[in-house]
């Protein structure tokens, strides 16, 4: 079976280091970047200084670290669901309704944060170099990841090869920040139709032939 294979350039953090970028993750659910101080992370992880700057060339780095990886988590949990429908299930239709599922239950879950988060990120990148130089090899592995779905479903006769798979890993990626685009507007969509609206997507680009098959039920 086929899955998309890790592209980040980064290996695999040491569990000490993970343990401080997980701390830093959770605090970010409720405190601001700015207001994240080390002596608080090292409180809450319960490491000590010399095992952080060890493993983190400064604070900075372990911050910027922690938003690499808000910023992949949630794209690449999708992909991966992705790969797995078109993995495991030969009819395009069935594996379309599991993968479907799958984003409704995530849509449940409320991820405007997380994608408000990813924002956020962007906007930081945009005056830190060093957040900047990691977030573009990140960038990139995510649309990699995109594409290399794509391929796959293109592979099993689902999905349109004249369509550049690239074009496509930006329009999706596009497709979810728009969600918070559409939250600062005072008129916003509902949720439901936003998820009816991003399942077409899918079934346009991902799954194709899906659309013959609902246009002759």
């Amino acid at each position: 079976m086929l899955k998309i294979m890790d592209l980040s350039v980064e290996p695999p953090l040491h569990p000490t280091a993970q343990k401080l970028v997980n701390t830093v993750i959770e605090m970010l659910k409720t405190t601001s970047y700015n207001n994240i101080k080390s002596e608080n992370v090292l409180l809450k992880s319960g490491i000590s200084r010399g095992p952080m700057y060890h493993h983190f060339a400064n604070f900075e780095d372990l911050i910027e670290t922690a938003q690499i990886q808000i910023y992949k988590g949630f794209a690449s949990e999708v992909i991966q669901e992705l790969v797995n429908a078109v993995n495991s299930i030969d009819d395009p239709v069935k594996a379309r309704e599991q993968f479907g599922k799958v984003l409704v239950a995530k849509s449940n879950l409320k991820i405007d944060n997380n994608l408000r988060l990813r924002v956020g990120i962007i906007h930081n990148a945009a005056t830190v170099a060093t957040l900047r130089e990691k977030l573009s090899k990140t960038q990139e592995s995510i649309t990699l990841e995109w594409i290399k779905a794509y391929e796959l479903c293109v592979d099993k006769g689902w999905a349109d090869p004249k369509i550049d798979a690239r074009a496509v890993a930006i329009l999706m990626q596009s497709t979810f920040i728009g969600r918070v685009i559409d939250n600062l507007s005072k008129e916003q969509m509902k949720p439901d139709l936003w998820l009816q609206a991003l399942l077409r997507l899918f079934d346009s680009f991902f799954f194709a032939t899906t659309l013959a098959h609902q246009t002759m039920a």
